[in-house]
């Protein structure tokens, strides 16, 4: 350090002895006081100030960042450590402006040297004097620039020490355009198709607000192409390198900017590609999943239960050293939401070395149906695609009836049996089952008549007969079941009372009723066929159904009742215009809507017209629970041959704001059997299948949900019971 006092006014040497004096005419020495450093100074400085200049900190880059301090590069000579050039900016005409040399001995001895003041008269500083350093002690040096046209000065401070001489540069530029940027860079090996990125600053050194725009070239892109940068900033300019071959890439990205874009930096970018591999395997790989010829590969599902839905996975495995992107894609023959088959992971990256395990999923929708998808897995770039072929296979569930039929034989009028009968799903998968009937309405009743067996399940269910009337009931009644054909129940009873007493109904009638029904001998009554029988116009055959003798057949054989599909025997029922058999009873309308209800009044009956399509007089009897809304007038009556009775539907609602929906159920017999018993009737047992089968209609014959809705004022509300449940989706 330098010990001061400061002189008047700052004077230079006219002669060749460099020496400072102050105003006692006294030497200084610098080993002697510290004088504290400030920072640089704009200003005019006396010139005895000593101030020593200390580095600014690195502020962290980011894509704009604040403009930094200068540095001054140093260097140490002879044991002294000291700037390589003083840089005057942002000066103006006519005003002085001051930079401190700063001189630090770093040696272990007394450093003595002497300097020169600049040869120009732009740059002036103390009077030259000897300095003496001590070991670590620091002389700041003022130096003072005056300017007095607009250019660019340079001049030099020299020393002089017993090993030699050496300068400091001088030198004050005027305000320019400057950006400066490393000279290459160099990106990560990238595989082909697949990016990567890297990341240099572009500074600006200058001291004017500059400009910049990018100018490169394919497979590099850079981001941001263009800005604007204040003096001291820095941007970091971001490089995305995208091969399309595997080649070395070298490319010359040049940076336009000043005044008119007419100056430049440029910049090396080198990057190499490579190709991707992709190596694709089974997990847990099992007998079914063999490998096709080629590419293919065979991923096997099993058997899965409809709803349900599997999972397995794939492994794909990197050997190579770049990243392998991969696309899967599935065939676009089908729509997506009719696919069985799905692959969550569209696209992804398997690193280097590295494996990475890839989910496949099955969810059939269709049952009892094998189901063959390929999937489609792409490296980027050159590596061959690989195909997968998955294949797989739909169940849904299982389920069965302990007994299709339920013979409650025979029942005093006024009583009720009961017998229980289990359901069971020998599936894995879950089942959603409903018997369609109104159990409410019907003098058969299951409970409960709908609900869900989960996998290798089973259920009681509790089916009753309550006859109303003193007649012969059967009823075949569909079981829906989700994702699977329906099942039939036979619902078979005799309601005895202490006057009327019908034959008592039996599976084996059943059994002959259908094989008359598929002869065309339903249509007629049990006398008929009885007289036809006695006339050997019909005989038995050895089940003891009647048949057309086999002369009248030309040598053919009897017809036999048909298997028919369960879902045609549901919608095929004879309730529609389309029907496997000609009903011998049919009624129209089989659905009623009396619409909004003007209440309180009841709305006014609709007609309903009963045809008898049989060759005898039959007797309908309508059944009815006492608190239904609904019934139908008359309750009972009997229809001749091959005629038609007219019939009114009532509809009485007990409460407002409600909605009504019931089934109405009837049974018809034979008129000639309607109220005698078996050997009263004077039948055989052929004639009296034939009367079973045409006295009992198969289901009865049914209005199906009939609905109501009741209006109060003018405000419309619906109004009625719960409407059947539908099966769970």
């Amino acid at each position: 350090m330098m010990l001061t006092q400061a002189p008047s006014s700052i004077m230079r040497s006219r002669n060749s002895r460099d020496h400072t004096v102050n105003s006692g005419g006294s030497c200084l020495s610098t080993s002697t006081v510290a004088i504290p450093a400030i920072n640089d100074s704009s200003a005019a400085m006396s010139a005895c100030s000593t101030i020593s200049a200390r580095p600014a900190s690195s502020v962290d880059t980011q894509m704009h960042s604040p403009k930094k301090q200068e540095r001054v590069k140093k260097r140490v000579i002879w044991g002294i450590e000291v700037a390589e050039e003083l840089h005057w900016k942002g000066w103006e005409l006519g005003k002085e402006t001051t930079r401190n040399l700063v001189l630090k001995n770093r040696s272990l001895k007394l450093q003595k040297m002497k300097y020169r003041p600049p040869k120009t008269k732009f740059f002036f500083t103390v009077i030259p004097q000897p300095i003496f350093l001590s070991p670590g002690i620091t002389l700041t040096l003022p130096i003072v620039f005056r300017p007095l046209e607009a250019k660019e000065y340079v001049d030099q401070l020299w020393f002089e020490k017993a090993e030699g001489m050496f300068c400091v540069g001088l030198r004050a530029t005027l305000p320019c355009h400057r950006l400066i940027c490393p000279p290459s860079l160099q990106l990560p090996m990238c595989a082909v198709g697949d990016t990567t990125e890297a990341w240099f600053c572009l500074d600006n050194v200058g001291d004017l607000p500059t400009f910049f725009n990018w100018e490169f070239s394919s497979p590099f892109q850079m981001l941001p192409t263009m800005g604007l940068l204040e003096p001291g900033q820095a941007s970091q300019i971001k490089v995305t390198f995208q091969p399309l071959t595997a080649v070395i890439h070298e490319v010359q990205a040049t940076c336009w900017y000043g005044a008119g874009s007419r100056q430049r930096s440029s910049i090396q970018l080198q990057a190499v590609a490579k190709c991707a591999q992709l190596l694709v395997s089974i997990k847990h790989k099992c007998l079914e999943d063999q490998d096709a010829e080629g590419f293919q590969k065979l991923l096997y599902f099993g058997s899965v239960a409809v709803g349900c839905t599997s999972e397995r996975q794939i492994r794909l495995h990197n050997p190579s050293v770049v990243n392998a992107p991969f696309r899967i894609e599935i065939s676009p023959e089908e729509l997506a939401e009719d696919q069985a088959f799905s692959c969550p992971m569209a696209r992804g990256v398997v690193l280097p070395g590295e494996k990475k395990c890839v989910s496949v999923f099955f969810h059939p929708k269709t049952l009892d149906t094998k189901t063959v998808d390929y999937f489609s897995i792409m490296p980027s770039g050159c590596a061959s695609k690989t195909l997968l072929k998955v294949v797989g296979f739909c169940r849904g569930p299982a389920v069965s009836l302990q007994h299709y039929s339920v013979n409650f034989s025979w029942v005093n009028l006024g009583e009720r049996s009961e017998q229980p009968l289990w359901i069971e799903n020998q599936s894995d998968c879950t089942a959603y089952f409903q018997f369609a009937m109104d159990c409410l309405e019907s003098v058969f009743s299951i409970r409960p008549a709908f609900g869900t067996l989960m996998g290798k399940a089973r259920m009681t269910l509790h089916c009753a007969f309550q006859p109303t009337h003193p007649i012969i009931c059967f009823r075949r009644v569909a079981c829906l079941i989700h994702h699977q054909d329906p099942l039939f129940l036979d619902l078979m009873g005799t309601c005895h009372s202490d006057s009327t007493k019908p034959a008592i109904l039996k599976p084996q009638h059943l059994t002959w009723y259908r094989i008359h029904l598929a002869r065309g001998l339903t249509l007629y009554p049990p006398d008929i066929l009885d007289a036809m029988l006695k006339e050997k116009k019909l005989v038995q055959d050895q089940n003891g159904a009647l048949m057309i003798p086999i002369q009248d057949l030309e040598d053919m054989p009897a017809p036999q009742y048909p298997y028919i599909p369960p879902m045609t025997e549901f919608f095929f029922d004879g309730t529609s215009d389309m029907t496997i058999f000609p009903p011998p009873v049919s009624i129209e309308p089989v659905e009623v809507d009396f619409g909004a209800c003007p209440g309180p009044e009841a709305p006014n009956p609709i007609p309903l017209c009963l045809m008898n399509h049989t060759k005898g007089k039959i007797m309908v009897v309508w059944t009815r629970r006492s608190d239904c809304p609904f019934w139908v007038t008359p309750e009972t009556c009997d229809v001749p041959p091959l005629k038609s009775m007219a019939m009114r539907l009532h509809f009485q609602p007990p409460y407002p704001n409600c909605l009504y929906t019931v089934e109405l159920e009837a049974f018809a017999i034979y008129k000639v059997c309607a109220h005698n018993e078996r050997e009263e009737c004077g039948v055989s047992a052929g004639s009296l299948n034939g009367w079973v089968g045409q006295g009992v209609t198969e289901g009865g014959f049914g209005l199906h949900p009939l609905r109501a809705r009741l209006s109060v004022g003018w405000t419309a509300a619906p109004m009625g019971l719960s409407p059947p449940k539908l099966l769970a989706q």
